[in-house]
């Protein structure tokens, strides 16, 4: 089970190394529209937006699981092994708690941004909102079990090791 939930972060990882290639293709074509021939593209601002925030999301949840984010360790590091863990476990539950909130207090823009047919951008392009909104929403509850699950490892004691050994 670990391995297939590894799996599909990874994917989702990868989806934003994607979405990140496709946006820098889109900004050099308006960059080279705007030089060569005096036409830039229309929705450059508003792709380069809708995709920062969905690259950021879709590579949060693996980045977590990796333990790959930023962290002061220097005082972690002197606390005895158990309380280590428990510490661990505790600031996992305030990254969960974090996703969570950012869930419930979007949830109802979301779906009101759906009914009212929402968008991003002016008349010359736009991008509905819906896609963006419900992408985050289910990111940010997969980020939220990762997570909870690494809380459940902290309190079982599985978090006692200093980072750099931690296993992967």
């Amino acid at each position: 089970m670990k391995t297939l939930i590894d799996r599909a972060l990874l994917g989702l990882h990868v989806a934003g190394a994607c979405l990140l290639i496709a946006i820098t293709g889109v900004i050099c074509y308006d960059i080279g529209g705007r030089l060569l021939f005096n036409r830039p593209f229309a929705g450059t601002a508003e792709l380069a937006s809708v995709a920062l925030v969905m690259l950021t999301y879709l590579q949060a949840p693996y980045v977590i699981r990796q333990r790959k984010l930023l962290r002061v360790t220097f005082f972690i590091d002197r606390l005895p092994p158990l309380v280590r863990s428990c510490f661990n476990a505790f600031a996992y539950l305030l990254g969960g708690a974090f996703f969570l909130a950012m869930v419930v207090a979007s949830w109802e823009p979301t779906l009101s941004g759906f009914a009212s047919r929402e968008f991003f951008g002016n008349d010359a392009f736009r991008i509905p909102a819906w896609p963006l909104r419900f992408g985050t929403l289910v990111l940010w509850v997969i980020a939220t079990l990762v997570c909870i699950g690494f809380v459940f490892d902290g309190l079982r004691g599985r978090m006692a090791a200093r980072d750099q050994q931690l296993p992967e």
